[in-house]
């Protein structure tokens, strides 16, 4: 069972959790595609969006940890697509950085960034996503006092070592931390595995209504 008493430290998932990110993902794909494809263009060659999708699920079921980091794991699977290309490793840079940079842009509910603000005058808030979007460049990245995510080496939830992490940085318990996710499977098993609290919030894909979700949150927490 919950008990808010002990919480001290709160934290976010980000994707899907505090923003909507199918949208986000869609423009950062579909822009780096046009870089590519017009990479290829210029070299008289074809760009196959459906090898690099493959390519992307061959890859991810090798279960190698570095794979942990999608930055990595995305010019990994561009470096193989775009083997053929001259110059192919400025390409593949390229390409991720259009894709991180518009990645970045996600869009946050004004309720979402009521929300943050206001658990920030309370709990100390950081975020651990397995993502590559920086907490740092979102709207709500002020009330934010740390980010983890395997871009900085971590593995991957439902790894325990972010979370285990976070309890050493505030020097808390497993019951001092409360986490905030979408995802059962990762956010959720994750908490489980370390011991800590966990909230199940998924505003963007629940009937139930976003303002509800949002409200039932906030009530929990008073």
């Amino acid at each position: 069972m919950l008990d808010i008493r002990k919480i001290k430290v709160i934290s976010f998932d980000l994707d899907n959790t505090l923003y909507d990110n199918q949208p986000v993902i869609k423009l950062a794909e579909k822009i780096s595609q046009e870089y590519l494809m017009s990479e290829f263009k210029k070299q008289n060659k074809e760009f196959n969006v459906e090898l690099l999708v493959e390519t992307r699920k061959k890859l991810f079921k090798h279960k190698n940890v570095a794979y942990d980091n999608l930055t990595f794991l995305r010019q990994e699977c561009l470096r193989h697509v775009c083997a053929a290309l001259s110059n192919s490793e400025s390409i593949v840079q390229r390409a991720t950085e259009i894709f991180i940079e518009l990645r970045q842009q996600a869009s946050i509910p004004e309720e979402i960034v009521s929300m943050i603000k206001r658990l920030s005058k309370g709990y100390t808030l950081v975020s651990i996503t397995n993502g590559n979007c920086d907490a740092n460049n979102l709207v709500i990245g002020q009330y934010f006092d740390k980010n983890y995510s395997p871009q900085q080496g971590y593995r991957a939830k439902p790894h325990m070592a972010m979370y285990q992490k976070v309890m050493e940085d505030y020097q808390i318990t497993p019951q001092q931390l409360l986490h905030v996710g979408d995802e059962e499977k990762t956010d959720g098993l994750g908490a489980g595995n370390t011991g800590c609290q966990f909230y199940l919030l998924k505003p963007f894909a629940s009937s139930e209504g976003f303002n509800n979700i949002i409200k039932d949150f906030l009530l929990f927490l008073t």
